[in-house]
This record gives C-alpha cells, sequence and structure tokens, in this order.
C-alpha cells in the first residue's frame, strides 16, 4: 500500500476533527512528525502550507494564528462556533490530550446547584499564562496539572470547595453531588486522596460531609 502524501496525511488527519472543534497548527504539525520521522521543526512549515491551502478552499477556517476549525455548511450559510466556544476549547484540549475543565459558577449552573446564569464561563487550564478574551472567560491556575484521568476528579472538588460562596438554590444539592460523582465513575478512594494531597481543610471535610449522608 502506497504511503500517504504529507499533505493526504494532514488532510485525513483534520477530516477526523470534529465540525466546530478547534485544531493548533502544532499538534498537527507534531503528529506529523511522529508519522513520518521527521523533525518538528522540519513538519511545520510544510503544515502552515497545507493548512493554509485547506483554508483557501473553505475545507477549514482560521481562528487566529495558528488555530483552525471544521466549519459546518448548511442551508442557511456556514455555521460557525462562537469564539467563547473556541477559546474553551484552546483551554481544556491540546489534539487529543486534555489540558483543563470547566469550574466555578458556571459548572455549577450546569450541574444544577444554581440557576444563576454567570456571566462568564470559569475554566481551570494548564494553560493559565495563556490570554484570552476575558468578556468571555476567566481562566483560574488549577491546583494539579491537569489530564484525562484527573479532571473529573478536580472538578468535583472544586465545586466542594466553591459551594459555601455559592448562590446555591437546589432543593438537595448533596443529591445532585453524588449523581455528578455517579455519573462519572468516581472511585471514592482517589477522591478523598486529591482532596488531601491539593485541597484546603475545609474542601476535605465538605467532601466527607458529602459522602456520608447518601
Amino acid at each position: 500500500m502506497e504511503r500517504l502524501t504529507y499533505g493526504e496525511f494532514i488532510t485525513n488527519k483534520i477530516a477526523d476533527i470534529p465540525y466546530g472543534q478547534a485544531f493548533q497548527t502544532d499538534v498537527i504539525a507534531e503528529a506529523m512528525a511522529e508519522e513520518y520521522k521527521v523533525p518538528v521543526h522540519k513538519a511545520k512549515p510544510i503544515t502552515n502550507v497545507t493548512l493554509k491551502r485547506l483554508a483557501d478552499k473553505g475545507l477549514i477556517e482560521r481562528f487566529q494564528k495558528g488555530v483552525y476549525y471544521r466549519a459546518r455548511q448548511t442551508v442557511f450559510g456556514t455555521a460557525r462556533p462562537s469564539k467563547e466556544l473556541i477559546e474553551a476549547q484552546l483551554l481544556t484540549r491540546r489534539g487529543d490530550e486534555i489540558i483543563g475543565y470547566e469550574t466555578g459558577f458556571s459548572l455549577m449552573n450546569k450541574i444544577g446547584l444554581t440557576t444563576l446564569v454567570p456571566a462568564k464561563r470559569e475554566i481551570a487550564t494548564n494553560a493559565y499564562r495563556k490570554n484570552v478574551d476575558d468578556r468571555f472567560i476567566i481562566v483560574r491556575k488549577p491546583v494539579v496539572t491537569v489530564n484525562a484521568g484527573n479532571f473529573r476528579y478536580l472538578q468535583f472538588l472544586d465545586v466542594i470547595r466553591d459551594l459555601p460562596e455559592a448562590h446555591v438554590d437546589a432543593e438537595n444539592p448533596k443529591v445532585l453531588l453524588h449523581a455528578f460523582a455517579e455519573r462519572n465513575e468516581l472511585d471514592t478512594v482517589k477522591t478523598l486522596t486529591y482532596a488531601r494531597q491539593h485541597y484546603p481543610q475545609k474542601t476535605l471535610l465538605g467532601l466527607v460531609d458529602v459522602l456520608v449522608e447518601r
């Protein structure tokens, strides 16, 4: 079987990315470098040229330097993700890697703990130094480096930590917290370990209070 050209590899790689999902040039270049065993600094210019050609053809759209997304064509025209959504994606994912998660009052609203809708989405991320449009997003430094194995635990513990300062109007918050833990298959021992290692004593006590009342 004939090996794909660089351009074909990049095009196929992008075809696997869902519509509306942002992706970074560096990530595509790194994937190409790994596949063809070439240095990343050689893969980057090839990737840049290929992505520009795809954008010129309307197959992808440029969000900002080094960042593109796949837009969906509809009967009403091109459906584009919002700037807020793309920036949130860039703070929570790098290729297939999880680097951040939604937290704070915006997460509490989604869980159902509060009916108040905050003006900004809060995200804890390894990329907390990244400049973003603060009209839409508040960037937080996570208590520990975020990855696919821990982000749900950190989300859960962030909520318990922030709960005393929140406007909680749910009838039974603990039921909602239990549901979140069960839905995400959170292990009790791991949850307690993360709380003890990375959170204040008050968070650990709040977690114990939630766990014992089922």
